[in-house]
C-alpha cells in the first residue's frame, strides 16, 4: 500500500513537469502575422511623384517595391520623403538599381541588400531593355539581374521582402526562357534559404501558373491579380502554408502595370 501511495505520489509531480516542458512547443505558442505589401512597375509612368504618393497614402504598406526605376531615383526619394517612407536603393552597380524598396517611416528595418538571380546575358534582340555588351557588339544584351530585399521586424520575428524584375518575352523566344529558368531557380534558392519570414514580388513577365514559374511553385504559393493587359504577372509570393486577404491589382496609376496588394498572413 506504501508503496503504491509513493509512486501515485511521484506520478502527480511529474504532470505539471511535462506541462512546463511542452508549452514552447505547442500550438498555443504561436502567434498570428500579417504584413501587407505592395508590388508596381512603374514602367514609363508620367507624373510619377503624384502617382507614388497617393499610392502610398492610399495604401499605407509597410514595404513597396518599385521595378524600373534605375533612372528616376531622386522623384522616388522625394516621394517616399513626402509620405514618411524610407527608400532604399543598392548603389555599387547601375542595374542593380533598376529596383528600389520603399519601407514605411515605423517599420524597424534590420538589413537590406541585393542577391545576383542571372548576370549579364544575350536575349533575342528585339527584347526590351537590350543593349550592346561593348562597341560593335550584337545589341542582345541584358544587365545582370538581382533580387533587391530588406528585412524588416524585430528580434522576435522578422519578415525578409525581396523585389525582382525577370526577363520578358521568355514565352516567344529560347534564349529569353532559359534565362528566365534561371532566374526563377535562383530566386527560389534565394527564398529557401532565407532565415527570417520570405515574401518574393515584383513583375515575374509570366503568369504564376505557367510552366515557366514552376521552380518558384516547389517552395512557395502565389498570390496575384491581372495587372497587365488582362495577365497577372505581378505577384507576391509566401510560403506555402500562408494566406493571402485583400489581393487585388489597383486601377487608376500611370503605368501599363497595376499595382498589386496583397497582406499576407502566416502562424508562426
Amino acid at each position: 500500500m506504501k508503496h503504491s501511495r509513493r509512486k501515485a505520489f511521484a506520478l502527480a509531480l511529474l504532470v505539471p513537469l511535462t506541462a512546463l516542458f511542452a508549452v514552447p512547443g505547442t500550438a498555443a505558442a504561436a502567434t498570428e502575422r500579417m504584413i501587407k505589401v505592395v508590388t508596381y512597375n512603374v514602367g514609363d509612368a508620367s507624373g510619377l511623384k503624384a502617382d507614388l504618393v497617393r499610392l502610398i497614402e492610399t495604401e499605407r504598406p509597410a514595404v513597396l517595391g518599385l521595378q524600373e526605376v534605375a533612372d528616376r531615383e531622386e522623384v522616388v526619394r522625394e516621394a517616399a520623403a513626402a509620405t514618411g517612407y524610407v527608400a532604399i536603393y543598392e548603389t555599387d552597380r547601375r542595374a542593380i538599381k533598376h529596383n528600389a524598396i520603399l519601407v514605411r517611416g515605423n517599420v524597424n528595418i534590420t538589413g537590406h541588400g541585393a542577391a545576383e538571380i542571372s548576370p549579364a546575358s544575350k536575349v533575342d534582340p528585339s527584347t526590351p531593355g537590350t543593349g550592346p555588351a561593348e562597341p560593335g557588339d550584337c545589341g542582345c544584351w541584358v544587365p545582370p539581374k538581382y533580387v533587391n530585399w530588406v528585412r524588416v521586424g524585430g528580434a522576435g520575428f522578422e519578415w525578409v521582402v525581396g523585389v525582382v524584375h525577370l526577363t520578358p518575352s521568355a514565352q516567344r523566344f529560347d534564349l529569353n526562357r532559359e534565362l528566365h529558368n534561371l532566374q526563377v531557380r535562383n530566386t527560389a534558392d534565394w527564398f529557401s534559404s532565407r532565415v527570417a519570414e520570405p515574401i518574393v514580388m515584383g513583375d515575374f513577365n509570366a503568369e504564376p501558373g505557367s510552366d515557366l514559374m514552376a521552380g518558384l511553385r516547389r517552395v512557395a504559393g502565389s498570390y496575384s491579380a491581372p495587372s497587365h493587359d488582362g495577365r497577372s504577372i505581378d505577384h507576391v509570393w509566401a510560403k506555402k502554408d500562408s494566406t493571402g486577404s485583400v489581393v487585388d491589382a489597383l486601377g487608376g496609376y500611370g503605368s501599363d502595370h497595376r499595382p498589386v496588394r496583397a497582406r499576407v498572413t502566416v502562424i508562426r
